[in-house]
């Protein structure tokens, strides 16, 4: 009798432990295949959203390359369309974003990426940990308003971004001095 018993509650744990029907398993793969995958870096500066000319990218390009030689520090621009982020995961996208490339070089975490979303009316600075150091989030929340926005609103987003690359050169050259 003892024996019975365990066998239908061996039977029992089998049952219950068998894997999915692969309809089952094919709803949850479908469910995630829906997730957009992070887009590719063009170069420093991506814009997958056409705000600019060649010629912009490659005069942003020059700027950040410039800097990157004579610092190491790595700043990136991603521009980004409607298809990439809404208002409600822009932030954890832009985190995801910069962990996924890699901006900055490995183990100085020095990297600065600047995430722009035209169609949401958004900007964000990713600051790797050793910018984080010298150049905290207030830091760069007064570069956001005072620099990048107004040129934003009036649809500079090449002179904005120029600008708000140059200002926080000035910002991070003046605090790596200061140390």
């Amino acid at each position: 009798m003892k024996h019975t018993i365990y066998l239908f509650l061996i039977l029992g744990c089998l049952h219950s432990c068998q894997q999915k029907p692969a309809a089952e398993v094919q709803e949850i793969t479908t469910i995630t295949d829906t997730v957009p995958p992070m887009p590719v870096p063009q170069g420093m500066v991506s814009d997958y959203a056409g705000i600019f000319t060649a010629e912009q990218v490659k005069a942003l390009e020059s700027l950040v390359l410039e800097y990157e030689k004579r610092t190491t520090n790595e700043i990136g621009v991603a521009v980004i369309d409607s298809t990439m982020a809404d208002s409600t995961g822009f932030e954890d996208f832009t985190l995801n974003l910069a962990s996924t490339w890699g901006v900055g070089k490995k183990g100085k975490h020095n990297g600065v990426l600047i995430v722009i979303a035209p169609h949401l009316r958004r900007i964000r600075i990713q600051n790797g940990r050793g910018i984080e150091k010298i150049f905290t989030s207030e830091e760069t929340q007064q570069v956001i308003d005072s620099v990048f926005v107004p040129q934003f609103r009036t649809g500079g987003y090449f002179r904005g971004t120029s600008a708000g690359i140059q200002a926080i050169i000035r910002e991070l050259d003046q605090q790596q001095e200061q140390k």
